[in-house]
């Protein structure tokens, strides 16, 4: 915190900025002017301090500043945002109580402050600023009552690569340009330049004034405004006031999305320390990676204790690079997590245009695998996330093939996929790329009852019937190699871990050995053993975890629950008995074989049953379907396919689970619709 600053020489302009202020003449600003302190405060400063004695009247000039309630626990409640113009501590002001919030600064900031007793005099002394006081708090308590903010939030995303050619412009431009298709919302795409002969504005003309930066904005050339600028890094100017300019159009905007030049200057790194989020977009060598660490390490010097990993991101580009890294060797040169790896954009999928002076960009083609990742990282960012969530039950499980087919025909995007037991294994083939009708073809294969024995393989029953092998092979048939990192949609796999009784959600490794510990049905199916861990099937207590959704901080859920209920196994039972009086009743006179046939099979049926498999899976999902019911409350679209008169283990009847699945999910499509849309 400091005193008046430099470009602040005189109060009067300043005071006309405030709304507050607006209806008084020139010699009511200047008695108010007199009583005026300005105070520069660096991000993340503290204004005021909840439960401090009342101090003073607090108008903000420039940058942002937020307000909360200290919970218990330290978290921040009751949260609203203070943008330029906008006034705050005036409760305490006035009645001489100590603050109920916390103001920090945002950005850096800069604050008119008026002692608290001057503030009263001058209420009484100037009728015309005690009327737009009692205007400005009735604006305020309406709000409270209404439970709406004050302000809008803005978000700053700051995007830089510290090596030219890593595609950081691209991605910036499109961030943009999604961030608007996806929310509808106002979006600033702000792009500064470090090459002084580019046709750009100078923003040395500018950045003093915030009427002028305003008025710089290019509308209508892109469905983003646009703010394009050049600086002179030899000129010292802009690095002591970039954070005035930074902030000058938050009042305006949802989003700003920042592009920033490859020169690490000052200009460069006091941006990215005015940011909300920044994002670090990296080539997968050697040489950029390290780049990028150098970076890290500059801003976790600056920012200190301000230092977050989660809002400094790694990105690897989707330029082509030759000798290519695997996640592991990326993450043992960087030593920090990858945020999103991107596509790699191929020739025939972008175009460059050219929309102002100076400024062209690369536009991608809506349709390729890189425009499909941005889209989805917008609604991740605007935290309008879709997920997907498929429950465990066995074979009925092939009825998520159904609903994947309906959600791909009309075009419903989803952001996350969550899958456990069966619904781990659908989820993880579908991930990696494989359509509805690959994922049909896959389930085909079990059509032959005899394919069965090639996926189970007996074993001696000391903790399983079936040992593992045989789905490894299958899936590493389908799978290969490949890890969570490869996949098109990000993917959680849950199991849990017996031997500590807690959840086990799996994000990182290799899919197979997920999906094998995800379906490890207990007493029938091995466990897998690591380390101190008995992982088992993930549905035994979370059939349907939409838990692992709302965690993620997903808003928008559809859950596919395939467990039948208790009604629905009581009419399967009614009608298998009613199945089996009318075979009874075929003579042996009319139809010899048919007789001998059903009596045979009904025979050997009546020796198997009841069976161990049988017995544990009938258990296990007798409890499941209690805990998806409850589970089921977390989602925003619950799809339940009438999956009556199919057994759990009934693989080879995938004609009519998915048939049940998709039609299941197009009744629920509107609901669907009216999620995605909202």
């Amino acid at each position: 915190m400091s005193a008046l600053p430099s470009f602040f020489n005189n109060k009067l302009p300043i005071l006309k900025q405030i709304p507050i202020f607006h209806g008084l003449n020139w010699f009511e600003l200047n008695r108010v002017s007199r009583h005026v302190e300005i105070v520069d405060f660096n991000k993340g400063d503290i204004i005021c301090l909840q439960g401090a004695p009342a101090d003073a009247f607090y108008a903000l000039v420039s940058g942002r500043v937020y307000s909360y309630v200290s919970g218990q626990a330290g978290e921040k409640q009751d949260v609203d945002f203070i943008l330029r113009g906008m006034s705050f501590g005036i409760i305490s002001a006035l009645t001489g109580e100590n603050h109920s919030h916390t103001y920090e600064a945002i950005n850096d900031s800069v604050v008119i402050r008026i002692n608290k007793d001057n503030f009263s005099k001058l209420l009484q002394s100037i009728p015309k600023l005690a009327v737009a006081l009692s205007q400005s708090l009735s604006l305020r308590m309406r709000s409270q009552v209404t439970h709406t903010r004050s302000a809008q939030e803005c978000t700053i995303i700051a995007v830089y690569a510290p090596v030219a050619g890593s595609g950081a412009s691209t991605y910036a431009a499109n961030l943009a340009l999604n961030l608007k298709e996806q929310t509808g919302k106002k979006i600033l795409l702000l792009s500064l330049s470090s090459d002084k002969d580019e046709e750009r504005r100078d923003l040395s003309e500018i950045i003093e004034d915030d009427h002028l930066i305003l008025g710089a904005i290019t509308r209508g050339v892109l469905p983003v405004d646009l703010l394009s600028v050049r600086f002179d890094a030899q000129n010292p100017m802009p690095a002591g006031k970039i954070s005035r300019f930074v902030a000058a159009p938050v009042n305006d905007y949802h989003y700003i999305v920042l592009d920033l030049p490859n020169e690490m200057d000052d200009v460069v790194m006091k941006t990215l320390t005015q940011s909300d989020v920044i994002h670090l977009v990296s080539l997968d060598n050697e040489k950029n990676l390290e780049a990028t660490r150098h970076v890290i390490d500059k801003l976790a010097g600056r920012l200190k204790e301000r230092f977050r990993a989660d809002r400094v991101q790694v990105i690897i580009g989707g330029v082509n690079t030759e000798n290519r890294l695997v996640p592991q060797e990326i993450k043992k040169i960087l030593n920090y997590d990858v945020f999103l790896v991107l596509p790699h954009l191929q020739s025939a999928e972008f175009a460059y245009k050219k929309v102002a002076p100076g400024f062209a960009f690369v536009e991608v083609d809506a349709k390729s695998e890189y425009a499909k990742t941005i889209r989805r990282l917008s609604r991740q960012i605007s935290r309008v996330m879709v997920g997907l969530v498929l429950g465990g039950g066995a074979a009925l499980g092939m009825a998520h093939i159904g609903v994947i087919r309906v959600l791909e025909r009309e075009g419903i995007p989803v952001d996350v996929v969550v899958g456990s037991s069966m619904g781990a294994l659908i989820a993880s083939l579908w991930a990696v790329g494989n359509n509805a009708a690959s994922l049909e073809e896959f389930g085909r294969e079990f059509e032959n009852k005899s394919a069965l024995l090639h996926v189970c393989d007996p074993i001696f029953p000391v903790a399983g019937l079936i040992g593992g092998e045989g789905i490894v092979h299958w899936l590493k048939g389908k799978l290969g190699g490949k890890t969570f990192h490869d996949g098109k949609i990000p993917l959680r796999v849950v199991t849990y871990d017996l031997f500590h009784r807690k959840e086990v959600v799996v994000s990182d490794g290799l899919l197979v050995d997920a999906v094998r510990k995800s379906v490890a049905i207990p007493g029938v199916i091995t466990p897998v053993m690591e380390g101190r861990q008995m992982i088992i099937d993930g549905g035994v207590l979370n059939p349907l975890p939409t838990n692992v959704l709302a965690d993620m901080g997903v808003k928008k859920i559809i859950a596919v629950n395939v467990l039948q209920s208790p009604e629905e196994v009581d009419w399967s039972q009614k009608k298998a008995d009613e199945d089996i009086a009318k075979s009874f009743d075929v003579s042996f006179s009319r139809h010899p074989f048919k007789f001998l046939g059903f009596r045979m099979g009904w025979l050997l049926s009546r020796m198997l049953t009841p069976n161990i498999a049988d017995i544990v899976v009938r258990t296990l999902q007798a409890s499941e379907y209690v805990i998806a019911e409850t589970s089921a409350k977390q989602a925003d679209v619950l799809i339940h396919p009438d999956l009556r008169g199919i057994n759990w283990f009934e693989l080879y009847k995938v004609n009519e689970l998915i048939q049940r699945g998709e039609e299941a999910a197009q009744k629920a499509l509107p609901a669907i619709k009216a999620l995605v849309n909202k």
